[in-house]
């Protein structure tokens, strides 16, 4: 594990190394900036998107919407009484640590992961290595885990599917309750070494005692979906958070939940991301006028095509993307295209060296098939933010404009640019899917912001009171004739 080596040593270095204290990022930043949860999240407003601080560079602790993931404990937020976490990959002596460090070890705390270092899962030692992450070897075999504490291993139907979700379920004394969705693992490196993007939702209070289970959901129907998705999972463990949920009010949300659930799914039915994307789109997205082009952000991604670009990626991922309301996922889709993915010298002047591509997972057998797929490729630079040396775990999806100061729409998701992620569709042409991982995200529409546009960068003719955060740079830069995507071997 010569990768995890390095990242631990840098790590040491920061004194960020002992899996005993909790999350010492917050304390680096805590010293930076004295404000709490509460206010960043209202100085974030109406977007309520996060990223990570980067303890490599102490600066991220100055941006405003940087986080750790301690504050999403703040006490600012609400009184804790219990927390539902899904992740892909877990790390129980780090994780348990953040609730310690927040005085909040004795709460009850339910986890459904993937992939973790468990005591005693047996099922865990005979799965696979992490397909983007290099995975610590160090056994918590000897952790006591409090009785306080559920952890649940998600069995998955399909052997190329992941449980790859990563959601917050925060509920608070009252009742009431926040949810968070992000790119995210309960991961020590995932939360101190790459880039990740978090959205945090307002406060849903509970619902009056007289109200109707079916009361207090938003204008795109985040809460039946976020039902819809839990109860998916047939886990009792779930069922507690189910009927908090089922009695919160989420009429301030002005999200899409967008997920993906392994198995068939007709188009009345969506499951997938190709169909909720979609139908998000085909129902309320007006384009505007101009030449717009679609921008993808990944951190992995699938098979694309060995000498052009397969039915999936022309028909159905375009497709999805590009629809709108007077055309439901257009056959040819006439709108330009780029992917931002680090080439192998992003990665080799990171901060770890050859070690930071561990959450990088596209496979070099793969690339090696479909090098015509370079052409659309262009190099992650996010040197306006300083995180061009830490490596993105994001997954952003956008409808960018011409002039590149505005967005049309934003997805924040789990979900890299793959069939298992996103689905496939099935041969019969009534848009039924099949899709193999579990995924969850959330999409932006100005007209839920009461917006036309979402502005990206502040000119004169700049109308909305609140920019749009993103992340990397623009315009994009394009891979250099000798540049190549970094890969990982899929032996």
């Amino acid at each position: 594990m010569e990768n995890m080596e390095t990242i631990a040593e840098t790590l040491a270095a920061m004194g960020l190394e002992d899996h005993e204290k909790h999350d010492q990022s917050s304390n680096i930043g805590m010293k930076q900036r004295n404000c709490t949860m509460l206010e960043k999240l209202e100085k974030a407003a109406p977007y309520n998107i996060f990223i990570n601080t980067i303890p490599a560079n102490p600066e991220t602790f100055k941006q405003p919407n940087a986080i750790s993931f301690t504050d999403l404990l703040c006490p600012s937020l609400g009184e804790l009484k219990s927390s539902l976490q899904l992740t892909f990959l877990l790390e129980v002596r780090w994780l348990l640590e953040q609730f310690r460090a927040r005085g909040q070890s004795s709460l009850p705390l339910t986890v459904l992961y993937d992939r973790g270092n468990v005591p005693g899962d047996v099922e865990e030692e005979e799965k696979s290595t992490d397909d983007s992450h290099e995975k610590d070897e160090d056994s918590d075999d000897d952790l006591e885990v409090p009785d306080n504490v559920i952890f649940r291993s998600v069995p998955m139907r399909d052997d190329y599917g992941l449980h790859h979700s990563k959601i917050g379920i925060y509920v608070y004394k009252d009742d009431s309750l926040r949810v968070s969705v992000s790119s995210v693992n309960l991961y020590n490196e995932d939360w101190n070494c790459y880039n990740q993007g978090i959205w945090l939702s307002p406060l849903c209070p509970k619902l009056p005692d007289s109200s109707v289970n079916t009361d207090g959901e938003s204008r795109t129907g985040f809460k039946k979906d976020l039902l819809h998705y839990l109860h998916s999972y047939k886990e009792m463990a779930l069922k507690p958070y189910i009927k908090y949920i089922e009695r919160a009010d989420f009429s301030a949300v002005r999200v899409f939940l967008v997920y993906s659930i392994p198995g068939s799914h007709k188009s009345s039915a969506p499951g997938s991301h190709l169909q909720k994307v979609t139908d998000i789109l085909s129902k309320h997205f007006v384009r505007p006028r101009g030449p717009w082009s679609i921008i993808v952000q990944t951190s992995s991604l699938g098979w694309m095509g060995e000498q052009i670009a397969t039915e999936w990626l022309r028909r159905a991922f375009l497709g999805c993307m590009a629809s709108h309301t007077k055309s439901r996922m257009p056959a040819s889709a006439t709108v330009g295209f780029s992917v931002v993915y680090p080439t192998v010298d992003n990665v080799l002047s990171g901060y770890f060296g050859k070690a930071g591509g561990g959450c990088l997972g596209y496979e070099k057998d793969l690339h090696e098939n479909q090098k015509w797929f370079q052409k659309y490729m262009y190099q992650w630079k996010a040197e306006e933010l300083g995180r061009t040396r830490a490596m993105p775990h994001t997954k952003n999806y956008c409808l960018i404009s011409h002039c590149e100061n505005k967005l049309a729409y934003f997805l924040l998701t789990s979900a890299n640019m793959s069939r298992s992620a996103w689905g496939t569709l099935h041969r019969s042409g009534d848009l039924s899917v099949y899709v193999r991982s579990y995924e969850a995200g959330i999409m932006f529409l100005p007209e839920f912001f009461d917006e036309e546009v979402f502005e990206i960068k502040d000119t004169a003719e700049r109308k909305n009171q609140k920019l749009f955060p993103f992340m990397f740079d623009l315009p994009l830069t394009p891979y250099s004739q000798d540049d190549q995507p970094h890969t990982k071997s899929s032996e």
